[in-house]
């Protein structure tokens, strides 16, 4: 296990106390519905920040700053990764559930291929769409936090329900603004 040398609690603990209020803030909006979680990315956040602390101390706060939204960001998506996983999803052999079994059975195996065809998609499109469907981002708020232009976050959102559409097939029902995209590009190409 690592540990970080006394002589830099002190300072690891100024640094902590000067960012933590803004990160929770960050991390509260960025998790959106998961507002609770919050502390506990920023916690994780600043044990990373503790463990690197040889490398990030000489930097000026304004790199120390950009350092740890970076990480901040990385955690949120790692755990929207992780929870996905961790989702509770019915037990299709629990005979005891009142649940149409097939029906169950069908929904984990395409859940399992939503997530597949998102972990597959390029991490500039994969960003965008956790934002937008996980985060319920509006395209303005994820241009604005990812410094990116409008038009390209609906670039992105669009490659990513093409994607989708082409992991899941067109059995399943998707919300009609994505039916009405989707039949347009089919007329158009």
């Amino acid at each position: 296990m690592t540990r970080v040398p006394r002589e830099h609690w002190a300072d690891i603990a100024d640094f902590y106390m000067a960012f933590r209020d803004g990160m929770i803030k960050f991390a509260a909006r960025l998790l959106g519905s998961e507002r609770h979680l919050a502390h506990d990315v920023v916690q994780e956040t600043f044990q990373a920040a503790a463990l690197q602390w040889t490398v990030l101390r000489d930097n000026d706060d304004s790199r120390k700053r950009a350092w740890l939204y970076r990480v901040l960001k990385n955690k949120i998506f790692d755990h929207w990764g992780g929870a996905r996983r961790r989702a509770d999803t019915p037990d299709c052999y629990d005979p005891a559930a009142d649940l149409d079994t097939p029906r169950v059975a069908v929904s984990n195996v395409l859940l399992e291929k939503c997530w597949k065809a998102i972990d597959g998609m390029p991490f500039a499109q994969r960003r965008v769409a956790l934002l937008k469907w996980q985060g319920e981002w509006t395209n303005r708020e994820i241009g604005d936090h990812l410094e990116i232009a409008q038009p390209t976050v609906r670039v992105h959102l669009r490659n990513a329900r093409r994607d989708l559409v082409e992991a899941l097939g067109a059995e399943v029902v998707y919300p009609s603004e994505w039916r009405d995209e989707i039949a347009g590009e089919e007329a158009a190409g």
